[in-house]
């Protein structure tokens, strides 16, 4: 791997998002199966680093500007170019959730939009407005989209421990509200967020971030109730802003919202950690060169 952005485990299988490809590795040898996507504009290539979205019979890996989509057996079956720069893109059985940032001149929104199979808008889900503060201040609350089975998950942190369900059709099915105490914002939040700069943007552009002085700008206080979230095994994975010097807090939820624990789990960057039948999973980067995977049971 050259620096990996994002890690996935279904069907026995980890899939870790390199920054020009994603490795497929068996879970119980860690031997490497296989290899899908490449950097470039052709078929089967992407221009910016890979996500993935996965569900029972389909693999898709997605870009800023298109989505290649593979069966369970990493066959290739078709892709989709969007035409534009795009968040993220995500399937809810035949259809997708397509997020992207719009502007109108006075304001700026994230938008949600379902897409058919065809890539055809049919509506629109969610329009979350983006703060003006949101260049000037350190961590911002950001809409995120999950998918499970035939539901797509969308957090709107603007209104606090809050997340949208929608069937497959874009109908809201019921919303997630949730109660809890705000985070007060400290310099180990800027660590953290200065930490995952530094690796996401390497060094050489890491640098012209930190002369402009973005680094030292100041934090949002009280902090976002939501950090980021993921539905695995019919959970709730939601990360808070609630940290220590190594571990960062989790809330782990039912589909309804219903809390099932709180528990800290070892700090590790943005997604390069997932969950699996009741297991955290995460890449750190080894002593040695190269990579560890380690697997606390929780």
């Amino acid at each position: 791997m050259v620096k990996p952005y994002e890690i996935r485990i279904k069907d026995g299988r980890i899939f870790i998002l390199d920054q020009n490809s994603v490795l497929i590795y068996d879970s119980k040898t860690f031997k490497m199966i296989k290899t899908l996507c490449r950097r470039g504009e052709g078929p089967q290539e992407i221009k910016t680093f890979p996500r993935i979205e996965l569900t029972d019979d389909k693999i898709f890996v997605t870009d800023n500007t298109k989505v290649i989509i593979y069966d369970r057996n990493f066959t290739y079956l078709k892709e989709y170019n969007m035409g534009k720069i795009v968040n993220r893109i995500v399937p809810i059985q035949e259809n997708f959730v397509v997020s992207f940032q719009q502007d109108t001149g006075k304001d700026k929104f994230t938008v949600f939009l379902l897409y058919n199979s065809n890539m055809k808008e049919l509506k629109k889900l969610v329009l979350a407005p983006i703060p003006n503060d949101v260049s000037n201040i350190l961590i911002s609350p950001w809409p995120k989209c999950r998918n499970w089975k035939d539901k797509v998950f969308i957090s709107i942190p603007q209104k606090g421990f809050y997340i949208e369900i929608y069937d497959k059709n874009g109908s809201l099915l019921y919303k997630i509200e949730k109660k809890m105490n705000p985070v007060k914002a400290g310099e180990k939040h800027r660590k953290l967020v200065v930490d995952e700069w530094r690796y996401f943007l390497g060094r050489k552009l890491f640098n012209k971030v930190k002369e402009r002085g973005q680094t030292d700008i100041p934090i949002r206080d009280p902090l976002p109730l939501i950090n980021n979230f993921w539905v695995f095994d019919d959970h709730i994975y939601v990360k808070t802003y609630h940290i220590t010097d190594t571990a960062e807090k989790f809330v782990i939820t039912d589909l309804k919202g219903n809390t099932i624990k709180s528990v800290f789990l070892p700090w590790t960057y943005k997604e390069l950690f997932t969950f699996d039948k009741e297991r955290f999973y995460y890449l750190s980067e080894s002593e040695n060169e190269g990579w560890d995977l380690h697997c606390v049971d929780f």
